[in-house]
């Protein structure tokens, strides 16, 4: 494994495929344990990591840390890398952090995803607000560093509410159409750099479809609102596979699938590994773009390429080789790295090949 802070691999990253079939990570990586506390730990998944430095050295380890994610996921073939999300000590809170509105140092337990957790969550207090575009830079970084297709991240509002304590706006349209507005800002900024998939964290999807329907499809969709030239993807996981932690019904896929055939976003990425999921749900999806999860996020087990290989050909009885992408069932950032690098390598050999196959 190629140690953080110690440059380029001199081992030849694979060249990314030329078959349709596209491999791509969801979003995060695992994290080193020298840059943040809880680097292993699912039951923090809801809590803020503890880095281990501060100020500009913070900064400078952050870099260091993001090239050798970005190094790690080049060495394993992947199509669409990520800059792993290493600079996130929560993946909701990271963004709420440059919005005015919120209060991250005043905390409010509350319980979400529909019941199933419960932790100390930041508080709106006022009008939500850009107070500083940051995505852009972080786009930036990964894009001078490789030549694969990189994709962004970001998470959606209906996640957002349910991860905060709203204190201000009592009304959950009004607070997502804010956080829309506010998201639409960065992805124009990121669109104009030169990004050209964005992708939308939306796991609260699969916990309440009414509210999608009423208001929560409207508001991402006005997350990318007049912005052209860029592919956009919604990721609706189950949940992570925590002990004791209620995943979502996998059902929820059935009620969501005709809303989202019928919506402006350009690919849905779903989780089909850690519980097998019926890949005739596809159908539902009409000309949609899937990617669709054929790698267990929490089990250490590696899957082999073989065993890969025949789950993709049993979601392409359903589906067109040219709207399949493949991928994790949610990020890796719990894994152990070199576990995380083995099955995103047996992914990659799997896609193959299916693809040299057919």
């Amino acid at each position: 494994m190629v140690n953080p802070g110690h440059g380029k691999s001199d081992i030849l990253a694979p060249r990314p495929s030329t078959h349709p079939l596209t491999t791509t990570v969801i979003g995060s990586w695992p994290k080193p344990s020298w840059l943040s506390s809880g680097a292993h730990d699912i039951s923090g998944w809801a809590v803020d990591r503890e880095w281990r430095f501060r100020g500009e050295e913070l900064r400078k380890k952050q870099d260091e840390a993001t090239e050798w994610a970005l190094i790690e996921q080049e060495a394993t073939g992947v199509d669409i890398v990520s800059d792993g999300e290493i600079r996130r000590d929560n993946y909701v809170y990271y963004y709420c952090q440059h919005l005015d509105g919120f209060d991250s140092e005043r905390r409010a337990r509350i319980t979400g995803r529909s019941g199933a957790w419960n932790w100390a969550a930041p508080m709106i207090t006022g009008p939500i607000a850009t107070r500083q575009l940051f995505l852009a830079a972080d786009y930036q970084f990964i894009r001078d560093r490789t030549e694969r297709r990189v994709k962004m991240t970001i998470p959606g509002p209906m996640t957002i509410i349910d991860s905060v304590k709203d204190e201000y706006y009592c009304d959950d349209v009004a607070l997502a159409m804010d956080l829309a507005a506010t998201i639409r800002m960065e992805v124009e900024a990121l669109a104009a750099a030169g990004c050209n998939v964005v992708q939308f964290d939306e796991p609260v999807f699969a916990r309440f479809p009414k509210k999608v329907s009423e208001y929560g499809l409207r508001a991402l969709e006005a997350c990318f609102e007049g912005v052209t030239d860029i592919t956009t993807v919604v990721h609706i996981c189950c949940g992570y596979p925590i002990e004791g932690y209620d995943k979502a019904n996998a059902d929820s896929y059935t009620h969501l699938a005709p809303m989202l055939a019928n919506s402006k976003i350009d690919q849905i990425s779903i989780e089909g590994a850690h519980r097998p999921l019926d890949p005739g749900v596809l159908q539902r999806f009409g000309d949609k773009g899937v990617i669709f999860g054929v790698v267990d996020v929490g089990d250490s087990r590696i899957e082999t390429a073989e065993e890969i290989e025949a789950r993709i050909k049993q979601v392409l009885d359903h589906i067109e080789p040219d709207r399949l992408s493949v991928g994790p069932d949610c990020g890796m950032v719990f894994l152990d790295p070199d576990v995380a690098k083995a099955k995103l390598m047996n992914l990659v050999e799997g896609a193959r090949r299916v693809w040299e196959g057919l």
